[in-house]
């Protein structure tokens, strides 16, 4: 998959750059390339997923050591094509679109600093969920506890004055 977005990758700039030269819609064409490039990057978190899902629960069919090996073929591909994406897009992109991989990197690196921060923002609230259902639920003990204690004494003096009572009405 990560390869057939590669060749589209390519195929779209070289349309792209057909395009330019006959003076047509650029924009519908860079928009083709940035959705091929989008479908590489997912076909390319899939396969690390896929990898790691492996890496946590090998198949049975088979040894460890075919499951090693087949992984680091995966990280050699994976970073294989990585490369290939970015010397493609430094090297043979159209100078007019600007720095391409250098505006990319920028932008991964703030929308995963983004991601993080929302991350750690869930997380936070998940603590401070557990920590209020834990102080509800000791709350709610302590005031079973209460009513428990009440509810004993109460029982004890009733029984204590029943008690006196019966003694009286014996004598």
């Amino acid at each position: 998959m990560a390869l057939a977005a590669i060749a589209g990758i390519k195929q779209g700039v070289a349309l792209y750059k057909d395009a330019k030269a006959a003076g047509t819609d650029l924009y519908k064409i860079t928009k083709e390339i940035s959705g091929f490039i989008g479908q590489f990057f997912d076909a390319h978190e899939e396969v690390k997923k896929d990898v790691k899902r492996q890496e946590l629960d090998p198949p049975k069919t088979k040894s460890m050591k075919a499951q090693a090996l087949e992984n680091v073929f995966h990280q050699i591909e994976l970073e294989r094509q990585s490369v290939e994406l970015r010397e493609f897009l430094i090297y043979h992109t159209d100078p007019a679109l600007g720095a391409v991989w250098s505006r990319f990197e920028e932008e991964y690196k703030k929308l995963n600093e983004e991601n993080e921060k929302q991350i750690e923002l869930e997380r936070q609230l998940e603590i401070q969920r557990k920590w209020q259902r834990k102080r509800t639920i000791s709350n709610l003990q302590d005031k079973a506890l209460i009513i428990a204690a009440v509810l004993t004494v109460t029982i004890y003096l009733h029984l204590l004055l029943w008690s006196i009572k019966q003694m009286t009405t014996d004598r």
